[in-house]
């Protein structure tokens, strides 16, 4: 029997990589087992996560998010972005802003072809959704849940090993949690991600971009007494080869409006063979 043959596009956000499927026709059906391999960096085309794009009659589409281990995934802000991206090269939406659905409900994207970089809004989070664990280390779930620890240096941090061991910490039940570290030098905030599903460290991470910012800029108001005074409306995030941008408003101890911009790539497109 021939093999089913599918095509696909790949983007990236700031080397964060995505497989793409188009099924608004509901045409495609795949496997765990055959999400992994296609994920697979040796075995099949290689990404951290596969999206697959559907068709809704509310919105502009539904974006279902896989992680590299074939399994489904929670929100991924930068798949997405990438999404967005391939959802406009096939046509699927324009250049106005839309509502498509993802892993936690109903969220706005737009392409903002000024900068040639894509926005996707994130869901509020209040000052108390924000957990400090200690001085240095916090949580709070943007749509993925993400450990936010600082440290004093990113070159010497073991992203992989210390990941690890905080991967699952106290969010076994809710089967785990991404980990970000951050070093914060001379105003500029650097982050290195260990990403669940994937069990590696990935170059960018969305979900993660927006729970840094929030806790950063959090940590800074409580600095300050709480004030929320002349506070900066967005926060710049380096990961990877790249800046995320984080924007928001902070209103009665809410994070409010907030958006996630940056750039999303496509990287090529091609057919794979599914066996």
């Amino acid at each position: 029997m021939a093999a089913t043959q599918l095509t696909f596009s790949k983007y990236h956000g700031l080397g964060n990589d995505f497989l793409l499927l188009d099924n608004t026709q509901g045409s495609i059906t795949i496997s765990p087992t055959q999400r992994r391999l296609m994920c697979d960096r040796r075995y099949g085309v290689g990404a951290d996560g596969l999206i697959i794009l559907g068709s809704s009659k509310d919105h502009a589409f539904v974006l279902d998010y896989f992680n590299s281990d074939g399994q489904v995934g929670s929100l991924c802000g930068n798949g997405s972005r990438c999404g967005l991206a391939f959802a406009l090269s096939r046509g699927l939406i324009g250049h106005t802003r839309v509502t498509f659905k993802a892993y936690d409900g109903v969220h706005d994207g737009l392409y903002l072809p000024v900068d040639d970089k894509y926005c996707v809004s994130m869901k509020d989070r209040r000052f108390e959704d924000i957990e400090e664990l200690d001085s240095e280390n916090y949580f709070v779930d943007t749509g993925s849940p993400h450990h936010v620890r600082f440290v004093d240096s990113l070159d010497k941090c073991d992203v992989i090993k210390e990941g690890r061991q905080l991967r699952y910490g106290k969010y076994g039940e809710m089967n785990g949690a991404n980990v970000n570290f951050v070093e914060v030098k001379d105003g500029a905030v650097c982050v290195r991600t260990y990403e669940r599903g994937v069990e590696d460290e990935t170059e960018a991470c969305g979900t993660g971009a927006t729970a840094v910012a929030l806790v950063t800029t959090l940590r800074h108001i409580r600095s300050q007494d709480g004030c929320q005074d002349q506070l900066q409306s967005s926060c710049d995030i380096a990961m990877g080869r790249g800046i995320l941008t984080i924007k928001y408003d902070i209103c009665k101890d809410v994070f409010k409006n907030i958006m996630l911009i940056g750039k999303a790539v496509h990287v090529f497109d091609g057919v794979y063979y599914l066996s």
